[in-house]
């Protein structure tokens, strides 16, 4: 596995845990205690950045034209750009 590759896969698992934070503002639905800690700091801390440095080295190499096409499968980086589309949209909203 690439660094890249291992980047991305790391920003999915945060970005899933902002989805599951974003969610947990109505509903709790881990108990209290260290999982839905980690969820939460990863989910709400963690994910912008981890998210903007997988996407914006991606689009380094893109623009470089260094950018293999089988580095990262496809899917992984549209869901997180998507994700970072946004994340970044509700912060500046709010």
């Amino acid at each position: 596995m690439n660094k890249l590759s291992f980047w991305h896969k790391l920003a999915f698992i945060a970005n899933c845990c902002w989805l599951a934070a974003w969610a947990m503002r109505y509903k709790a639905f881990f108990p209290e205690g260290d999982i839905r800690s980690t969820v939460l700091v990863t989910g709400l801390v963690l994910s912008y950045g981890l998210n903007l440095l997988a996407n914006g080295w991606a689009l380094i190499l893109l623009l470089g034209g260094r950018l293999r096409a089988n580095a990262v499968p496809r899917w992984l980086l549209i869901v997180n750009f998507l994700f970072l589309l946004v994340q970044y949209y509700l912060f500046f909203k709010s």
